[in-house]
């Protein structure tokens, strides 16, 4: 066999070979970002919920496996949690609402979103409609937890004619 035969058969050898690796290897790249991305967006879309959604502690807790090769990233979860993982009471409100915005401004650096500010991820729309809803459902929650607690027993007295 001669060597231009060695060198063609090498070839058809190794070329299919090396493009399933480049394949692969894009393939769980690309993953890899896809995964930063849902993650990114949950987070934006979910900044202010209050209470938290249990979407958004999710993704939090997500950060240092889909960022793990992000330390800028991890670090700042990490001062986030630590200045959330307290008793309620205790939680400086305005420091972690900061810290969140840095941790938000520093996934979005790595995502390549260069043009997002601070500014932009501290704006959140929430209609009023929303926080007028939520405060009469926490007011009828109250209230009927607070009938629930002072009623000793429920009768109940069946219909006359109900047909049962």
């Amino acid at each position: 066999m001669e060597f231009k035969d060695w060198v063609t058969a090498i070839a058809l050898i190794l070329g299919p070979l090396i493009a399933v690796i480049i394949t692969l290897w894009y393939q769980k790249r690309s993953e890899r970002q896809n995964a930063k991305q849902r993650l990114f967006t949950v987070l934006m879309g979910q900044r202010r919920s209050n209470p938290p959604t249990f979407e958004w502690v999710n993704g939090l807790n997500l950060i240092d496996v889909v960022f793990q090769d992000n330390r800028a990233v991890v670090d700042k979860w990490h001062e986030l949690y630590d200045a959330l993982n307290q008793p309620v009471a205790q939680i400086n409100w305005q420091r972690a609402g900061h810290l969140q915005i840095e941790l938000l401004s520093e996934m979005a650096m790595c995502l390549g979103y260069r043009r997002l500010r601070q500014t932009d991820i501290d704006r959140f729309y929430a209609p009023q409609a929303h926080a007028t809803q939520g405060a009469l459902t926490l007011d009828l929650q109250t209230e009927f937890l607070r009938v629930l607690k002072s009623t000793e027993s429920l009768h109940a007295t069946p219909r006359e004619g109900d047909g049962s």
